[in-house]
């Protein structure tokens, strides 16, 4: 038996004749079978370890402490009806196979851009229905990609904010349709441009009577520095200490497309406090004081008297970090589109909450405030990197002198997520029990190994029926003529490859889901990208009229 109740620090509303309530969903034994339960009890756990925290500092006037969350949604919008004609998109949320279109992003113009006006229309609309909801949106804005845009909403306490996204990916949806559009919140729609993120903007807030503070905030006042780099030592430390956790927050087949490919954060799991605060950082460890960095704006100058200065934050924001300082609040980059935001927010809360409580016990055994903080940093200053992570040096620095982990792919993340530390401090933090966090596991590396079979097996039924019989009817055109050129040979290549993929297919091993996991990852998938090349390299010869599938240009642009 499982049961359902509301969360009641999220607030139900009503669309239509229906009324929505926010629940969990619990099995007989108490066993989360959701991913809102996990996230009220890391909620708890954080605030549990905050309040430990600051009264530790001094500061006991604080009873509670809070986590936010401000999501930032990216999506494709493409014609519903060139959607409908692919059964890629339909069936999977992402292009199998597509050749490139002669202008994607090279000119990087489609950010500054005009947003098309069908698309306007439709975020419009969005908004509405969202500031009916009580979730009113702060911005949108065109992405790099063409057809590719961006909405996000005032930050809201992480419950309540998990829901809005959740009800807008579905509100989404349902807006699209009546505009004759499709949305794609997968995390690689289409390849050789941006996929979708998600980042997940999160700040850690303390409140007592009549007294708040962010955590995340530095600022003019001793206090707040010392707060500041208490917490910001201990974040460091959980992603050190928990960076497999971390990783784990931003698995997936989709995102797998996405981390460390130019466009989105590395897989190795790192914290940019900004170069000033590292500087403090190390400082500390060196035997500094815990004051010392106010992070105050700078006024900004634009060299011209027809424009006043602006205030701009003392750091700037590192995008290539996977979780890079904001001013008020940490960013973490590299959740995908699709995801449901409350496993990520689980997997960090509950990482920085056991951080917190090893500086805790530090100062409780008697440890001096300064030098517990210089404790917890020694070893942690290894995850943070101010430099860039795109670079080419930057895996190599972190593997072999940083010892970080380099967790590539969905299946490397997960094999470590239901080892022993892990499961001990899902525990401790009264997350997951052991046995949660092992069926947790194995629902992971089964959605894995589903999403790849899907994926394989559409694109066997798109080449068989669509591609080979449309090679074939075009290579006839050039028959008696010495026009064919590397045609024939390009169309076999499609032929070979199709049956390579079947019978990596037909060959999947069952019983374990981490082992079958593991064989989508190093057979299938290869086999898949195989078969896609040959697929690409065919289109491009094809005449335009036999292709059985809208282009990547007209799935771009066509709704325009």
């Amino acid at each position: 038996a499982a049961f359902n109740s509301w969360d009641m620090k999220s607030p139900p509303f009503v669309r239509g004749e229906t009324l929505y309530i926010p629940s969990c969903f619990v099995a007989w034994n108490g066993m989360a079978l959701d991913e809102k339960t996990p996230l009220l009890r890391s909620m708890e756990a954080l605030s549990k370890e905050g309040v430990r925290m600051l009264k530790n500092l001094g500061e006991e006037e604080f009873t509670e402490v809070r986590c936010f969350v401000g999501w930032e949604q990216e999506f494709f919008v493409v014609s519903k009806e060139n959607f409908m004609k692919r059964p890629d998109l339909m069936a999977t949320g992402r292009s199998v196979m597509g050749a490139p279109p002669t202008k994607g992003q090279q000119e990087e113009l489609h950010y500054f851009g005009q947003i098309p006006g069908s698309v306007h229309r439709y975020i419009e609309d969005v908004q509405k229905e969202m500031w009916l909801l009580g979730s009113p949106m702060l911005v949108y804005h065109n992405e790099v990609a063409p057809g590719q845009h961006e909405l996000s909403p005032i930050f809201q306490v992480s419950n309540h904010s998990v829901d809005t996204n959740a009800y807008c990916m579905e509100i989404m949806h349902e807006i699209a349709d009546k505009h004759g559009l499709a949305v794609l919140f997968h995390e690689k729609p289409f390849a050789g441009v941006n996929g979708n993120g998600k980042h997940n903007n999160w700040s850690v807030q303390g409140f007592g009577r009549g007294v708040s503070c962010n955590l995340m905030k530095t600022g003019k006042k001793d206090k707040d520095q010392v707060r500041y780099t208490v917490a910001t030592a201990c974040l460091a430390k959980a992603i050190h200490m928990h960076g497999d956790v971390v990783r784990c927050a931003c698995i997936g087949a989709g995102n797998d497309h996405r981390l460390g490919a130019q466009e989105a954060p590395p897989a190795i799991m790192s914290l940019y406090p900004g170069i000033g605060m590292e500087a403090h950082m190390k400082a500390v460890v060196a035997g500094g004081p815990l004051e010392g960095y106010s992070g105050e704006s700078k006024p900004l100058s634009y060299g011209t008297d027809a424009v006043q200065d602006v205030a701009v934050a003392a750091e700037d924001r590192n995008r290539t970090a996977p979780f890079p300082s904001c001013g008020n609040r940490f960013e973490f980059r590299a959740v995908g589109g699709a995801q449901n935001l409350a496993h990520p927010n689980v997997m960090i809360n509950t990482a920085l909450a056991d951080a917190m409580r090893m500086w805790s016990e530090l100062v409780e055994g008697g440890m001096d405030i300064r030098d517990a903080t210089a404790q917890i940093l020694k070893d942690s200053m290894k995850a943070v990197f101010t430099g860039n992570g795109y670079s080419k040096e930057w895996p190599i620095d972190a593997v072999n002198k940083r010892k970080l982990q380099n967790l590539h792919n969905t299946v490397t993340a997960l094999d470590q997520f239901a080892c022993d530390k892990n499961k001990e401090m899902f525990e401790r933090m009264g997350v997951y029990l052991p046995e949660e966090v092992e069926a947790r596991a194995n629902v992971m590396f089964e959605k894995y190994a589903l999403v790849i079979s899907i994926e394989a097996a559409t694109m066997i039924s798109m080449v068989n029926t669509g591609i080979i019989p449309a090679c074939a009817k075009d290579l006839k055109t050039y028959a008696g003529t010495s026009l064919a050129g590397p045609r024939e040979a390009t169309y076999s290549a499609v032929q070979d490859a199709v049956s390579a993929l079947e019978a990596a297919l037909a060959a999947v091993p069952h019983g374990s889901e981490q082992a079958e996991a593991h064989y989508m990852c190093d057979k299938v998938f290869p086999a898949m990208q195989e078969c896609r090349k040959a697929c690409d390299a065919a289109e491009l010869l094809m005449e335009a009229s036999l292709y059985p599938f809208p282009t990547y240009h007209q799935l771009m642009y066509s709704h325009h």
